[in-house]
């Protein structure tokens, strides 16, 4: 800590998103008065979100008190009450809902991070068990997970979450994904990358930051990912210029994928896509040549429908695989799991697998069994030669569609869930359907909502208690990605909480303490962190001194230990995923909804629609009521190409309606040159705090949020039961 004037200076994180960017928090009469970021961090970065930090941190909309809802669900009515109330009363009403449903008619639903809340949130659910929990990473790409870890045993998410050495890394493929906007610091590395060396190729529909600056842009029809991937397989696989010693050593399924490939020229292919042949040739010739290459996660893969987003997966796991790059120096290199820490031992995931309670799996098991216990059982018992103690993100091998989770509400089958628990998720604005879930959080059937987060939301406004969260200025943070990357940042609290907010962690202790699992839970989050730090020798205070600790970098770890797979290698016909019940090499399928897959369909709805896509001053749905970012960003906004506004008699700020099968909401129209004239973009997470919280207003949750018009039910969510956000049709006409 540093004094200047009369003003102190504190290192702390960024209360604004879960990227948990390290600060300097200029603090007056005990109060956060300015945020700069703190230079002497790796982390040390602020986007426009952080800049605004002190807005969101001391909003006077933020949530302070704990309220208990007296009138009707949506009608707005609160009383004040305590927080050992609010305990008391919610522990109770769960120990009755245990008696009489069982453990599993609890459903945790976790949203943007804010700090270690999810995680505590998962150790209560193993301890209480119930396996139906899920969080935003549904949203964030968590199904690529469990198709990495089902093909070689490992994830691959902090191989471009990082800064690649242009010395190492040759090319970098973004596909589905826009760090531009997404991740603007990681956006900033890729950049000097380039300027030295490095070649990037992005794969998206839009006229993306990313894709004006890619040295080659493939351009193609939003849900056809799966086949543009077959497509560059077969140049590699047919050319020879895939790693003969790799895929000998170490792939098993080589045969079954060449076979498969044959059918995907370079020529069929395009006309799947739009992209030309010669620029398929070109990126697979890029790619496959590359001294090492790296191939980024993307969001917008999982959110295809059906088998598109499977296929899509399947292909980007297949050219990190049989081109070599697998944990490669400068390639795809693997994640590791915090293990020199407790993190696991604390989420204990076999209290979940052997709950004495327990007698039933996810909601959704018999649906998409890849979030199931079933499927966590497969991928333990896969991968325990290599790691005994369990995956660090085993958590996306067991979350549960949310279909599946309102039905059980709704209709009590396969079974009721008569309790929900929504942390940071503003659930009506995230989730495909979102009027379904409405429907369930009103139904009378549920039983107990409790909501707790930094500001009252639409969700929250549906809840029988809302609960304050703490801001990530007001509680201790260490940072390992969610148990996803070996390396370990912690950062104290800034300032003491305000008013009667409380941690994520707190609210899990204190229901833990009042049934029955108080030996598992310290009193207070920062020594549950240090109970999480002692295998390392380090409390939290000592680490926060640190600039964080960093595995020792290994490459081809797979030489010593080989894959955690069932047989040990690359698995290209993955085992888990057959047991499952998976057809990995089915190959390329178009979206439920495509002018290909429905040709009537679209005659009414002519429009491809994409939503949801980042943008830098939004999280989510997070931030909307500070000034000066909706200054920036007043409205939803739907992206069209001028050539398709014309046609259809629509100009620049006017309002439209976007329409699917489903509904039409209503966002303000900008032209965007270089869009396809097929396609438009919608803008996702969208309501209005400035607007009635009351029914029929819900904060006008209704008016522009796409999420509400787009389907999430079996057939068409993805294989991991995400809801379908881009690749389907619409019809767009002037308000």
């Amino acid at each position: 800590m540093v004094t200047e004037s009369n003003t102190t200076t504190r290192k702390g994180t960024c209360p604004v998103c879960g990227t948990f960017c390290h600060i300097v928090a200029h603090i007056d009469n005990d109060r956060v008065v300015k945020v700069q970021p703190d230079s002497e961090s790796v982390l040390g970065h602020l986007c426009i979100r952080g800049v605004n930090g002190v807005e969101y941190h001391d909003h006077p909309k933020r949530m302070n008190y704990p309220l208990k809802r007296v009138g009707a669900r949506g009608e707005a009515k609160w009383e004040r009450i305590s927080w050992e109330q609010a305990m008391d009363e919610i522990a109770a009403k769960l120990e009755s809902i245990r008696d009489r449903y069982g453990p599993e008619a609890v459903l945790v639903l976790g949203g943007s991070p804010h700090g270690p809340g999810d995680p505590a949130a998962w150790k209560w659910c193993n301890l209480w068990g119930t396996p139906n929990f899920f969080h935003l990473g549904k949203n964030c790409g968590e199904a690529e997970f469990p198709v990495e870890c089902a093909m070689y045993g490992y994830d691959t998410i902090a191989a471009w979450a990082t800064f690649l050495n242009p010395e190492k890394t040759g090319v970098l493929i973004i596909w589905g994904a826009n760090p531009s906007e997404s991740q603007p610091r990681l956006w900033e590395g890729y950049k000097y990358s380039q300027s030295q060396g490095m070649k990037i190729i992005v794969v998206d529909p839009r006229p993306t930051t990313c894709a004006k600056a890619a040295d080659l842009w493939l351009q193609l029809r939003p849900g056809t990912d799966g086949a543009l991937a077959l497509g560059m397989l077969n140049v590699i696989i047919n050319e020879g210029i895939y790693d003969k010693e790799f895929v000998e050593k170490w792939c098993l399924g080589f045969d079954e994928l060449k076979t498969l490939v044959q059918q995907y020229t370079p020529e069929k292919v395009s006309e799947i896509t739009w992209v030309p042949a010669d620029k398929i040739i070109e990126a697979a010739r890029m790619y496959a040549n590359a001294s090492a290459a790296a191939l980024t996660w993307g969001v917008a893969n999982t959110h295809l429908g059906n088998r598109a987003g499977l296929s899509g997966v399947m292909g980007k796991c297949w050219l990190r695989a049989v081109t070599g790059n697998l944990d490669r120096e400068g390639g795809q290199v693997f994640s590791t799991p915090p293990d020199y820490t407790a993190f696991l031992e604390e989420m204990n995931w076999d209290s979940q697998i052997n709950h004495p309670l327990r007698t039933r799996d996810t909601v959704s098991a018999d649906q998409q069994s890849i979030g199931s216990v079933k499927a966590l059982v497969l991928y333990h018992e896969a991968m325990k030669r290599v790691y005994p103690k369990g995956w660090g993100a085993a958590q996306y091998f067991i979350y549960p569609s949310p279909h599946a989770c309102w039905e059980a509400i709704l209709t009590e089958k396969p079974y009721p869930i008569k309790a929900v628990f929504d942390q940071g998720t503003n659930t009506l604005c995230s989730i495909g359907d979102s009027r379904h879930a409405y429907e369930a959080f009103k139904s009378d059937n549920l039983e107990l909502h409790v909501s707790m987060d930094h500001f009252l939301t639409p969700t929250g406004a549906l809840a029988d208690y809302v609960l304050p969260a703490t801001d990530a200025m007001e509680h201790p943070t260490i940072t390992n990605l969610w148990g996803m990357t070996g390396s370990e940042f912690g950062r104290e609290a800034i300032v003491e909480p305000m008013y009667e907010r409380k941690d994520d962690y707190q609210l899990w202790a204190d229901l833990g303490k009042r049934l029955g699992q108080e030996k598992n839970w310290p009193d207070t989050l920062e020594g549950w962190l240090n109970k999480l730090l002692a295998p390392a020798g380090v409390t939290l205070r000592e680490l926060a001194q640190t600039p964080g600790y960093f595995p020792v970098k290994e490459y081809k770890k797979y030489e010593k230990t080989g894959f955690a797979t069932f047989s040990g290698k690359v698995e290209l016909v993955p085992t888990v995923l057959q047991q499952l019940g998976y057809d990995p090499l089915a190959g390329y399928e178009e979206p439920p909804w495509s002018p290909i897959s429905t040709p009537d369909l679209a005659k009414e709805y002519p429009l491809i629609l994409i939503s949801g896509s980042r943008v830098k001053e939004f999280h989510h749905s997070s931030h909307r009521q500070l000034e000066k970012i909706r200054k920036r960003y007043p409205d939803p906004v739907m992206e069209i190409s001028p050539e398709k506004a014309e046609e259809l008699g629509i100009s620049e700020g006017d309002w439209a309606w976007v329409e699917t099968p489903m509904g039409k909401v209503r966002q303000k129209v900008k032209l965007l040159e270089g869009m396809p004239p097929q396609v438009v973009h919608a803008d996702g997470y969208w309501w209005f705090p400035e607007k009635e919280e009351a029914e029929p207003s819900l904060f006008g949750v209704w008016e522009s949020n796409i999420d509400a018009i787009v389907p999430d039910e079996p057939g068409f969510s993805d294989y991991a039961g995400n809801s379908y956000f881009r690749g389907l049709l619409c019809k767009v006409y002037k308000d």
